[in-house]
């Protein structure tokens, strides 16, 4: 393969090309027809970008399809009710499925079993009809982080789970489908089911917490009753409708609680026991990691609790009951509207949004138009058909010669894409699973298909990957004492980028390897284990191909390549300057000859697309 570093180079120096001024790049058409279908593409790939792990050709195609016939939004909104139609696809299932066409079952012995909960979270990913639910139960588990790494969920010595009791490892996956089974219900539904799963019980304590004892100078522990507050709810602060802080009257952030509700709350959050336990005592049974919680209520603090806004729950109350009032009482905070909005507008579609577009659905969060707060559909419809969200790109259609043109717009308009959801989508596109035994037609990823500081159900702690108001250094705040919710006035905002806080130089030397290998390997190989039951050993392993082989067949024309790809991967967003340069450096590497070879167009290929997927045109998402 020839040096490719000249090539590499150039996408850094996108980076130069890249602020938050709007820079147009065009693309040629032969018909205003070919103009108005691309145009449609397009918008389709926007809006498939943000409420799947990927855009495919054939889903940009169809939706674009019905975008001409009815309309824009209206075919985004009749998706939308599609995909909440469609049953969630579970990762229990899928787990168990695999294990089962691989010859193994929970109790097996051989190394490495609890890998199957990765190789699910991936395949469905990759490759689940119910797209936007997935997709969103990522969203969420980021918001109501449990992870492996604070939970010993290992399996043990998996021949010694009594006849009942699940395996530990399969928690994880039974986490993310409570999430997915919730997502026809409302936000409230999401609360309830992770306050019950044993998974947040491990992670923050709230398992087999106890009601305290005076005598004994024991306390009930905090730690839930703290985090569903600040990180699943109400955050630290009091917040208007459009998630800008309310001011006291010496204009200082009003704080949500203090740590004598702190404790209130801890209370009420007292007595639940494993689902395999005996229900009168909080230390029986065996652990289960899978199944919802009971209540054991002579753990549970009967005693009366002073909670949010005044409210109280009454002595002696059901300790179920009393559980389900507390979340109601936060949940009934003005708070939840626009701090829950915010987050899932930073997990989708932009990093910075403004005012208005968290009031727009912080409007809908609090009353889908029939009463119901929280309204999990309705809220991906505000936060998706948001003239916001369509803002971030646009799109002119130009004469003489025609030609679409496409401009992003400025930075608040836009998000770094997280690793795993850029690396889901890249296998989305291009990905053809092995199609021989055992692992044909499954997506058997690793757990971390690259260091990248991020990886399904390894969240370093409750507070995600990167937290929501991270700024990297270098004075990105342009005003002293802005608000928290950035404007689009220039002097008077804070820029935030979350993701950012994954990206250090190892993180993006092990993203180019990544792709660079995929890329020019033409596909993933993953070594899954060694089978010793048999002489000899036999070891089994999984690929993934990427064939690339449109790109191949257009790469005689370079410049028909990089319109391709800008397309394709950056959504039409680069700009002239980087598709000339980008085209002479690869003509640099590869020269054009009368009859480009075989060898010669996948050169090109290689050197284009590590470029791109390298660059800020493909990383950033508008």
């Amino acid at each position: 393969m020839r040096n490719m570093c000249v090539v590499f180079l150039l996408a850094l120096l996108a980076f130069s090309l890249f602020s938050s001024t709007s820079v147009a790049g065009t693309f040629p058409v032969a018909s205003t027809a070919e103009q108005s279908r691309l145009m449609m593409e397009l918008r389709a790939q926007q809006f498939l970008n943000r409420a799947t792990f990927g855009a495919t050709d054939t889903e940009i195609a169809a939706l674009a399809t019905r975008m001409q016939s009815v309309g824009l939004v209206r075919a985004c909104s009749d998706w939308i009710d599609e995909q909440f139609a469609l049953s969630p696809t579970l990762h229990g299932p899928t787990t168990t499925g695999f294990m089962s066409a691989d010859g193994f079952n929970v109790t097996s012995q051989i190394g490495g079993v609890p890998r199957f909960r990765h190789h699910a979270w991936w395949h469905n990913s990759i490759s689940a009809p119910d797209q936007l639910k997935q997709r969103l139960a990522w969203a969420l588990i980021q918001i109501c982080v449990v992870s492996e790494t604070a939970i010993n969920d290992s399996n043990f010595v998996p021949a010694t789970l009594s006849a009942n009791q699940p395996a530990f490892w399969l928690g994880m996956g039974s986490y993310y489908d409570m999430l997915l089974n919730r997502l026809n219900g409302s936000y409230r539904d999401v609360l309830q089911g992770v306050t019950q799963h044993p998974q947040m019980g491990l992670m923050l304590s709230s398992l087999r917490n106890q009601k305290g004892n005076a005598a004994l100078g024991t306390f009930a522990d905090e730690n839930y009753a703290r985090e569903i507050m600040q990180l699943m709810s109400i955050g630290l602060y009091e917040l208007n409708t459009d998630g800008s802080f309310k001011k006291d009257t010496q204009g200082q952030n009003i704080p949500t609680y203090d740590n004598d509700l702190i404790e209130e709350l801890a209370r009420s959050f007292t007595g639940y026991n494993y689902a395999l336990g005996n229900g009168t005592s909080i230390t029986s049974g065996d652990r289960d990691f899978v199944n919802t919680m009971i209540m054991t209520g002579t753990a549970h603090d009967t005693g009366s609790k002073q909670l949010l806004n005044g409210q109280t729950i009454p002595g002696n109350a059901d300790g179920n009951a009393g559980i389900s009032a507390t979340i109601d009482n936060i949940y009934a905070h003005p708070n939840v509207g626009p701090f829950i909005s915010r987050l899932l507008i930073q997990r989708l579609v932009m990093s910075n949004p403004s005012r208005a577009y968290i009031s727009r659905v912080t409007r809908v969060f609090n009353n889908n138009g029939v009463g119901v707060k929280g309204d999990m559909k309705a809220v991906m419809k505000a936060i998706l058909l948001d003239n916001d969200a369509w803002s971030s790109i646009q799109t002119t259609r130009l004469s003489n010669p025609l030609r679409l043109q496409v401009a992003s717009a400025g930075t608040e308009f836009c998000r770094l894409v997280e690793p795993v959801v850029q690396y889901a989508s890249f296998c989305r596109r291009y990905g053809v699973p092995s199609t021989t035994a055992p692992t044909s037609g499954r997506w058997y990823v690793s757990a971390a298909p690259g260091t990248w500081n991020q990886s399904p159900f390894r969240s370093p702690s409750v507070f995600n990957f990167y937290l929501p108001d991270h700024q990297p250094s270098g004075g990105i705040s342009t005003a002293q004492g802005s608000t928290n919710i950035p404007e689009k006035t220039p002097g008077s905002r804070d820029l935030y980028s979350p993701e950012f806080q994954l990206v250090t130089a190892v993180v993006a030397n092990a993203w180019h390897n990544r792709t660079r290998s995929d890329i020019v390997g033409k596909g993933i190989s993953m070594f899954l284990y060694t089978d010793t039951g048999v002489t000899p050993n036999v070891s089994f392993s999984s690929r993934i191909n990427f064939p690339l082989t449109f790109e191949e067949s257009i790469a005689n024309d370079v410049n028909a390549l990089v319109l391709h790809l800008d397309k394709v991967l950056c959504n039409g967003t680069m700009t002239e300057t980087f598709k000339t340069n980008l085209t002479a450096a690869i003509l640099a590497e590869v020269p054009q000859t009368p009859t480009t070879s075989a060898g010669d167009r996948t050169e090109r290929v290689r050197g284009a697309m590590i470029s791109v997927m390298n660059s800020p045109f493909y990383l950033i998402r508008f």
